[in-house]
């Protein structure tokens, strides 16, 4: 899903101070290649406010499309999605479209969304907003989600995109604060079209299938506030890192499906593969780059499909709390695994739920506004951290900041004392995560 280190750079800045002349070649090289990079990014196609829709190569499973088969169904789904909804029931309507188009193969459920267009799609949204007499959705959530993550995993890459772009409903909301207007959804360069094992990227180039493995360490969380969200996959990951594996994956068609847990019960999220895009940069998690051409992007997905799941960027992007994250990425109630901080063995406890398999989170203190600091600014106040390391034989703990990339040395990580913890922590968590 996206994967670039730009280790090279790594290498030459810890080698320029003992070549002569080095930082100032290394120096030259920089500025040419930022000139070169803002050029390469005006070019990048993002959509202000709306979805880009790519025609790709495609190999849908299945047999080929018989088309007179789609035109009849896709008749029939088309007079109902029209037919009066207060006579027949929103849910009934919609479940019986259910009903006539998942017996297709895919190949011929991409050509009846294809024909059905904006008309179509727009109808079929407006009928999931449709109330019952009650005021609630007279089509339950779970049953719509499990409707439109089989639609987005069957169809091919375009009319993916096309139902993520006509149809609000399956796809979270974005509303930036500023009113700049560069603001929009982008395709990462990533792999998100599949033929013959094979993955083509928006711009037709065929790259490898395989993906680097998903790892806590590449996390930086962007513009959004969802730290008690990436902190608490960091958490996850670091302690099982087979969870990720079993909960992510792209599909063959480029769509992402993410497993979260309501209320212990498993929910398979699939999101098309575009993500927030802002002032030339990726604006919510990513890995180590938010280049949208480089950038690890498996954290987004992760952070979009939560945002599927509380109805928008911004149910996720205000903060939250991380016993609430590592209940929905586990489906194990975490606020039961509330530790005293008080705890003269904390270090101890905290090592053997280490060693138990558990993941590990703590909040600051403070209110609203991150940009606070504690502990000397090595702190900052209502974020949340995971627990990266327990040194027993010292009595101290280490917190891992969610900023990844975006935090320097002394914010990137902190170690606190059993006597500092009661003062700079409000709580910590833990829950099993195998």
């Amino acid at each position: 899903m996206g994967y670039h280190r730009n280790n090279w750079r790594q290498v030459a800045g810890a080698a320029a101070p003992f070549v002569p002349g080095g930082r100032a070649i290394l120096g030259t090289v920089d500025a040419a290649n930022r000139l070169i990079d803002k050029a390469d990014r005006r070019t990048i196609p993002y959509v202000r406010g709306g979805r880009p829709l790519v025609e790709l190569p495609w190999q849908p499973p299945g047999p080929p499309p018989d088309p007179h088969r789609a035109d009849a169904v896709g008749r029939q789904v088309w007079d109902l999605l029209f037919s009066g909804e207060q006579h027949y029931g929103a849910r009934a309507l919609l479940d019986h479209i259910g009903n006539l188009l998942m017996p297709l193969p895919p190949a011929e459920l991409d050509l009846v969304v294809r024909r059905f267009g904006q008309q179509g799609l727009d109808r079929w949204d407006a009928l999931t907003h449709v109330k019952d007499a009650d005021g609630r959705s007279a089509y339950d959530w779970r049953r719509q989600q499990e409707l439109f993550g089989w639609l987005l995993r069957s169809v091919s890459p375009c009319a993916a995109m096309l139902i993520g772009t006509a149809m609000p409903c399956s796809q979270p909301d974005y509303e930036p604060d500023c009113t700049c207007g560069e603001h929009g959804w982008v395709l990462p360069q990533g792999p998100f079209a599949q033929v013959d094992g094979a993955y083509f990227t928006e711009r037709w180039q065929r790259v490898s299938g395989s993906t680097e493995a998903m790892s806590w360490q590449d996390v930086d969380q962007g513009r959004f506030g969802t730290c008690w969200l990436l902190t608490s996959v960091q958490a996850v990951i670091q302690a099982n890192p087979h969870h990720a594996p079993r909960h992510l994956r792209q599909e063959a068609n480029g769509t992402v499906t993410c497993t979260l847990y309501d209320q212990g019960r498993p929910v398979d999220i699939t999101v098309v593969p575009d993500l927030p895009y802002g002032h030339g940069v990726l604006w919510g998690a990513k890995g180590h780059s938010d280049d949208s051409r480089y950038a690890e992007t498996w954290p987004g997905y992760y952070e979009k499909a939560a945002a599927r799941f509380y109805g928008g960027y911004s149910g996720i992007a205000d903060g939250g709390h991380p016993s609430d994250a590592l209940s929905l990425l586990t489906g194990r109630p975490s606020r039961e695994g509330e530790i005293d901080l008080a705890n003269p063995w904390l270090c101890h406890e905290l090592a053997d739920r280490r060693a138990r398999g558990q993941a590990l989170t703590a909040s600051t203190h403070g209110r609203g506004d991150d940009r606070e600091r504690l502990h000397g600014g090595r702190l900052a106040a209502s974020h949340a951290y995971f627990i990266k390391d327990v040194d027993v034989a010292g009595g101290r703990i280490c917190l891992g900041n969610p900023w990844g990339d975006g935090a320097d040395r002394r914010m990137w990580e902190c170690w606190l004392t059993l006597q500092e913890v009661p003062s700079c922590l409000r709580r910590m968590n833990a829950v099993d995560t195998w």
